[in-house]
């Protein structure tokens, strides 16, 4: 095995077996071309699999079904996010099932971009890139991302089911390892949420923004962009 495929190789097999990989993840171990002729080879020996143009993952079979498994849509936008530079924000529909918010299974996954892009077929899911104005993708990439979009596709279940909701963002909110970067951003955000939103995440704990002492200081990138929001309209989701 040739020292680069080795140095690939100890990567991969060392992260997530759901991630997606870039040949720009890469860079460190050598030059773009020896990565790109590495990568096919190590595809032509089934160590990886080429999900998409310069998309990759590790193969692996569905104990039950015994066939290939379908990559995790989410680490593959990640990875078109990463490779391409572009901001991208889920739809709410799927967000919400992520969150286990809804039972509803999307057949379609929309993210909403600031750029044009082909859309993705991950066997029976299709991801359909839909080109969406900037003023629209604030919360894109960002750690409250999907519980934002989740709550404006359940806008119109909050007088039946408000105290579901309530109870699994609750949930969420206790993750340890997710559940306080949401909370820190709900807060950082509050100001952009429509007035309806404002009032259900008030009722999450440690969530009211006039309640809340903050728990560490913001990157002074970060802090300037939630300073600049403070006076501006409040966004909306984008379906």
């Amino acid at each position: 095995m040739s020292d680069l495929k080795s140095a690939i190789a100890s990567l991969v097999n060392a992260a997530d077996p759901n991630h997606v990989w870039v040949p720009a993840d890469f860079a460190q171990l050598g030059n773009r071309d020896a990565i790109d002729k590495t990568l096919q080879r190590m595809v032509r020996a089934g160590d990886l699999r080429r999900i998409d143009r310069g998309l990759y993952d590790r193969p692996s079979i569905n104990r039950l079904t015994k066939r290939p498994t379908t990559p995790d849509y989410r680490a593959v936008v990640e990875a078109i996010a990463r490779r391409d530079q572009l901001r991208l924000l889920v739809d709410g529909m799927t967000a919400a099932n992520d969150l286990g918010l809804t039972d509803a299974v999307p057949a379609r996954v929309t993210i909403h971009t600031d750029a044009r892009r082909r859309g993705i077929k991950l066997d029976n899911l299709a991801i359909d890139f839909k080109q969406t104005a900037p003023s629209r993708l604030y919360w894109a990439g960002r750690p409250a991302m999907r519980v934002v979009q989740a709550l404006h596709w359940l806008k119109d279940t909050l007088v039946s089911d408000r105290d579901r909701i309530l109870s699994r963002l609750s949930q969420l909110l206790a993750d340890p390892i997710h559940g306080a970067a949401i909370r820190q951003d709900l807060i950082d955000g509050f100001s952009v949420l429509p007035a309806w939103m404002q009032s259900l995440v008030r009722e999450v704990p440690d969530c009211d923004p006039l309640n809340t002492e903050p728990k560490t200081l913001l990157p002074p990138s970060h802090a300037k962009r939630s300073a600049s929001t403070r006076s501006a309209k409040r966004v909306g989701g984008a379906d």
